[in-house]
């Protein structure tokens, strides 16, 4: 089949087919004697994968990638799920900017001036805010954990810090703030190979997970496939903003900085409903100052507990009620009430 007609067939136009064909996304056969291009059925299926990828918004060189494996499911699912997950943090960080920028030039029609310091000051916190998502990495690799651990992961890398029972025992703890009910819809951020996942749907609530390891969310799909399964992290939630009743996250703040986990929390608030409940469960310090414990976590595991009192006043600042309980060194739970 012949450029045009292709083009026509596909609802595109020649010149898109042959910017497709110039970053390398596909190669139709080209007759020696006049470079014609002609299209094979196996070409015209390429060329539906990619205009549809690309008009869900997927960049190319995310497509590319991904049609490298469009004939392995799983690992073509992994790699779209990568792209949507880049796709969301830039349509937080474009909304986030959208906000601020509303809210300053509503300042300024209020007073009528327009103030180059605020918006300067707004400028910079956008800023501040993109660099802290952009920094996370996983510096643990918890891809390998999973594989070579499997459910028992999460329990691998907290061995020396806490015993298998004191985990155990702060899990049920955990679902008992939760306290979660039947067909209630909640979120479960950082989840792991779903030790609290299993816990959580046996109580009838239904379950959405975000998890930044793909190995992990294997585990997860494998373990509960009734459960919404997405790849993520917590800066920037691949999530509409309002939609859980709940959210619960079990040891997974220390991978954040200190400013990283206030972040978190406004992704956690932007989702939650009103009315909703926030249970965080952790290595976490009970007092502002820092436990022998936690430098040694910070230190050595490259870990930041959290500080039980920075994310209650970050939260109370929000009209949340909170309530904290040390559940044994180094493991506290932080409860949360959204107005």
């Amino acid at each position: 089949m012949k450029v045009h007609e292709a083009a026509k067939m596909l609802g595109v136009t020649p010149r898109t087919l042959r910017f497709y064909e110039e970053k390398g996304l596909i190669t139709p056969y080209k007759a020696l004697e006049n470079r014609y291009r002609d299209y094979s059925e196996a070409d015209l299926i390429q060329l539906r994968w990619i205009i549809s990828l690309r008009e869900l918004g997927l960049p190319l060189s995310s497509i590319q990638d991904a049609l490298s494996a469009v004939q392995q499911p799983d690992a073509f699912l992994r790699k779209v799920e990568a792209a949507r997950k880049l796709l969301y943090e830039s349509w937080i960080t474009a909304t986030k900017a959208l906000q601020a920028l509303d809210e300053t030039i509503s300042v300024w029609e209020k007073n009528g001036n327009t103030n180059l310091h605020q918006l300067e000051s707004a400028a910079e916190e956008m800023k501040q805010n993109r660099m802290l998502r952009a920094s996370w990495s996983d510096l643990w690799n918890y891809d390998d954990i999973a594989l070579q651990h499997g459910y028992r992961a999460p329990l691998i890398t907290l061995n020396g810090i806490i015993s298998e029972e004191h985990y155990n025992l702060s899990l049920h703890k955990t679902i008992e703030w939760l306290d979660p009910r039947h067909d209630e819809i909640g979120l479960e951020l950082g989840a792991g190979s779903g030790n609290l996942s299993v816990l959580v749907t046996n109580a009838g609530a239904k379950l959405t997970v975000v998890e930044q390891s793909a190995e992990m969310l294997s585990l997860i799909r494998e373990r509960l496939p009734d459960v919404d399964a997405k790849q993520g992290n917590l800066l920037a939630l691949p999530l509409a903003a309002q939609s859980y009743s709940f959210i619960v996250c079990t040891f997974a703040m220390h991978h954040l900085t200190s400013s990283q986990q206030l972040l978190a929390l406004a992704e956690m608030d932007r989702v939650l409903l009103n009315g909703g409940r926030i249970v965080i469960t952790g290595l976490m310090n009970p007092i502002e100052e820092e436990l022998e414990t936690g430098n040694y976590v910070e230190q050595q595991l490259k870990w930041c507990p959290s500080s039980a009192f920075e994310l209650a006043n970050w939260l109370n600042v929000k009209g949340y009620s909170t309530l904290s309980n040390p559940l044994g060194t180094p493991i506290g739970l932080l409860y949360a009430c959204k107005p």
